[in-house]
């Protein structure tokens, strides 16, 4: 097999950023043993041992670590090159790997992208929804969006504002069971909740008065792991639901859910783009990146009275 040490460097540095063989080799397009075989040749051609693996993990040695630093500005060096010489300074393009809480994404996000895409027909935006926490490395993410801290990596943090956290019921429902006047009174209402991961765990209601939050935990008909669902419920006349204003707009736009108890609202979690540090990146890349992330912010500023 003829030696070519470029494409064995690019494969390295993507066993070292995944972590894995097997995932470095998909994204290279080869096969595993082709990719082991190269790795082999590149530590023969360098003298020097890259990577220990084991039947489960693989790691750079110290001198792995070493060759990866300076292989990685090498490369994006190289495609910063490319790019220039190849005349795409006219026009943005590039691929931006984007993971965005549900709701989020749902109700702000991907029905704004369209004006995105008009503008920059060239950026590749790839989506992912998730609530979940994101391995960066791995997942070869650019940047998340997310409520509140599922994140404990070494990331930089930039706020894109609070949701209010309001209460809503459907007409037909408050119709027949009547209007509650006050927090106290969901005490005699069929109210949804929202189903956290854990067994056992639930959000308490919140509301506040003068300042003051009170957390109140009625018991409730039904429980929900996802906030989407969980509107469609109250909307059905099933109860009342405790939710982030954005995810429930527009149902109350078009008369579908009334709103409860408006002068005791309280901020939920904050709304938080994340992005990696110390990750070398092409200049072209950290344009996408960038270009992308400001209009996340600006849709999400964009939209009223949610966000405070």
């Amino acid at each position: 097999m003829r030696f070519d040490q470029l494409s064995s460097i690019r494969l390295f540095v993507r066993i070292i950023e995944t972590g894995s063989f097997s995932r470095a080799s998909s994204l290279s397009g080869i096969s595993p043993s082709n990719a082991t075989a190269r790795i082999a040749r590149l530590e023969s051609h360098l003298g020097v041992k890259l990577l220990g693996r084991t039947t489960r993990s693989v790691a750079a040695t110290e001198a792995g670590l070493r060759y990866y630093d300076v292989c990685k500005r090498l490369l994006n060096d190289l495609d910063e090159i490319d790019t220039d010489l190849k005349g795409s300074q006219q026009r943005l393009a590039g691929r931006v790997r984007v993971s965005i809480n549900v709701s989020i994404a749902r109700a702000i996000i991907l029905p704004r992208l369209p004006e995105l895409m008009r503008q920059y027909p060239d950026i590749h935006p790839e989506i992912i929804l998730t609530d979940q926490r994101s391995d960066f490395v791995r997942e070869e993410i650019d940047f998340a969006i997310r409520i509140g801290g599922l994140e404990d990596q070494d990331l930089h943090k930039r706020s894109l504002g609070f949701p209010l956290r309001i209460n809503v019921a459907s007409p037909e429902y408050l119709q027949h069971f009547g209007v509650p006047e006050t927090p106290d009174a969901l005490a005699g209402h069929r109210l949804i909740d929202f189903k956290l991961p854990l067994p056992g765990e639930r959000l308490g209601w919140e509301f506040e008065t003068n300042d003051v939050i009170n957390t109140l935990w009625p018991d409730t008909v039904a429980s929900v792991n996802d906030a989407e669902a969980r509107v469609q419920l109250a909307i059905a006349g099933m109860g009342i639901v405790q939710s982030l204003h954005f995810i429930v707009s527009s149902a109350l736009e078009t008369g579908k859910l009334v709103r409860l108890f408006p002068d005791l609202e309280t901020r939920a979690p904050e709304v938080t783009l994340l992005w990696p540090r110390n990750r070398h990146l092409p200049a072209r890349t950290e344009t996408v990146m960038r270009v992308f992330s400001q209009w996340v912010k600006e849709a999400v500023k964009a939209v009223p009275t949610q966000l405070v």
